[in-house]
């Protein structure tokens, strides 16, 4: 006899698959070099349908609370794309740790480079970023992550 069908378990992992094709699109150049808009037209929407399922399902108040985040990025990612305004949502779980939203590969290949521009964002998040901005650097007189791209180089 087959398992027996778990719509949480489902959920959980069509959830991380949904995840990863956003990730594989964004980086492999087919959602920008090759203008596919299956990020915005499909898998932001499954991931937003998705964690509406999971708040629903899930038993562990945690869990509920981290699906009603991701959804609300979601859909506040994919509105940002579909307006053409491309501008990060607030940052649903919290501070970031003094880390850009994304990555260079100068940044991932270099550890000691992150390091100093994470220390960097740190210092300009103090002095240019009201103090309960929260991520939001366009409540900033300066964005931290491009002053400090700009100022430390490797």
């Amino acid at each position: 006899m087959p398992d027996e069908f778990d719509p949480l378990v489902y959920t959980r992992e069509s959830l991380a698959e949904e995840l990863g094709l956003i990730e594989r699109h964004a980086t492999d150049g087919s959602a920008f070099k090759a203008g596919c808009s299956c990020i915005q037209e499909k898998h932001l929407l499954m991931v937003s349908g998705l964690t509406r399922e999971g708040v629903t399902l899930a038993s562990v108040e945690k869990e509920k609370e981290f699906y009603g985040k991701l959804g609300d990025a979601a859909r506040e990612l994919r509105k940002t794309i579909v307006d053409h305004e491309f501008q990060w949502p607030s940052n649903p779980l919290g501070p970031r740790k003094y880390q850009p939203h994304g990555l260079t590969e100068e940044e991932k290949d270099d550890p000691e480079l992150l390091k100093l521009r994470s220390k960097c964002i740190h210092d300009v998040e103090k002095s240019a970023c009201p103090s309960d901005f929260q991520g939001d650097y366009s409540l900033c007189s300066a964005n931290p992550v491009a002053v400090c791209r700009a100022s430390v180089k490797s």
